[in-house]
């Protein structure tokens, strides 16, 4: 048996799209805001998010939540990827995670990946300009401020954390993965 190993320079990438240039950007914040809220702390810092976290599944429960959804499949994730290449475009995107996180001061994430997951992305709902960045560290190094109305979609394989937030003012986010569903998986297994 033999193992082949092979040294190369991987290029990162995470695209930033701007809600606040869609006409209805107010009313989806709104809604976010409001139903993250309504749903206070699921998972009692017991993930690698130590801050205030809804359930896993947002998405299947508000509207708000699905209408972000379909904005990040219809009009962001083709920015980043050609989706034709997956079962000639006959794969459709789906949600496997997605919720809703309030970090307060004191508060932070352990850096992770999402492998496992085509895509990952967070959202900013809302973020002053003392928010605690996002920062990935594998495979390259980048900082990352948060904006509200920002959103950032990336390879689900990098590693990423947050700092311990300092601010006084909250940091509310919605993060997720998406992963492609085969049309007939009897076909493809």
């Amino acid at each position: 048996m033999k193992i082949h190993s092979v040294s190369f320079e991987d290029k990162m990438r995470i695209l930033e799209f701007d809600f606040k240039t869609l006409r209805n950007f107010e009313k989806i914040n709104n809604d976010l805001e409001k139903d993250i809220l309504s749903r206070g702390d699921e998972q009692n810092k017991k993930t690698n998010v130590k801050a205030m976290m809804t359930s896993w599944q947002m998405a299947d429960q508000f509207k708000s939540f699905q209408d972000l959804l379909k904005v990040i499949v219809i009009h962001v994730l083709p920015k980043y990827d050609n989706l034709e290449i997956v079962s000639g475009g006959n794969a459709k995107i789906i949600a496997t995670g997605m919720w809703g996180a309030i970090y307060r001061k004191g508060d932070y994430t352990i850096e992770h990946n999402h492998i496992g997951s085509q895509y990952s992305f967070v959202y900013y709902v809302k973020s002053e300009k003392d928010a605690a960045p996002i920062i990935f560290t594998s495979p390259g190094k980048i900082e990352l401020k948060p904006c509200t109305g920002n959103l950032l979609l990336w390879d689900g394989r990098y590693n990423h954390m947050v700092p311990e937030h300092i601010s006084d003012n909250p940091r509310i986010i919605v993060a997720g993965n998406l992963n492609w569903q085969l049309p007939d998986k009897r076909k493809y297994v």
